[in-house]
């Protein structure tokens, strides 16, 4: 895909921000996984379209990607810029996605706030209460983007995550959301948060 997509790039270059939208929405409405990746990659070079009088058509374009990679590629590749550029009203759209009845937007309200976002600490208390929201959200890939962006948030804010994946151990919440969490957590450590369950509270 990556050769494919390099060999597109004078084409691609040539054509002009709204050409580019145009062909993006074309091939995120096929269906097809490939052509989506290379909306994806469109996407990426216009970032700055999308001021707040156009989220409606962000949300669409989002909303169409349908799949984890799709998702996990937006958050990390053109949602961050958006975000920086138009924060207040960026950080609204998410608090829609996070109880959006689409489980693809509900993920990317979580896993937008991963990686380099995560890292900066910005955002921290927003990423919690979002994840916090979605901690009996029934959806297999809802669960591991929560799980995700709290091992993330876990890295670099670490005294204040961890007890807050023992007390979701505690409550009994999925599995699936505090294994994730606990990752990176090694060793000793790790088997004395893992005593701490729903049984022993």
């Amino acid at each position: 895909m990556k050769r494919f997509l390099a060999s597109l790039r004078p084409e691609t270059s040539a054509l002009n921000t709204e050409e580019k939208i145009q062909l993006a929405t074309r091939l995120i409405a096929s269906g097809y996984g490939e052509q989506k990746s290379v909306a994806l990659a469109l996407l990426e070079k216009t970032p700055d379209h999308f001021t707040p009088e156009r989220f409606d058509q962000l949300e669409q374009l989002v909303g169409g990607l349908h799949g984890w990679s799709k998702i996990d590629g937006v958050t990390n590749l053109f949602l961050p810029s958006i975000l920086e550029t138009h924060e207040r009203e960026m950080i609204d759209l998410l608090g829609d996605w996070n109880t959006h009845e689409d489980r693809w937007l509900r993920r990317a309200s979580v896993v937008i706030f991963t990686r380099k976002v995560a890292k900066s600490g910005l955002f921290k208390d927003i990423a919690l209460r979002h994840c916090n929201n979605l901690i009996n959200d029934g959806e297999h890939l809802v669960q591991t983007g929560v799980g995700w962006c709290l091992r993330d948030l876990m890295r670099w804010h670490k005294e204040e995550i961890l007890p807050y994946v023992i007390d979701l151990r505690r409550m009994g919440v999925s599995s699936k959301i505090t294994l994730y969490a606990l990752r990176d957590i090694k060793g000793e450590e790790r088997k004395a948060v893992l005593q701490h369950n729903a049984q022993s509270a």
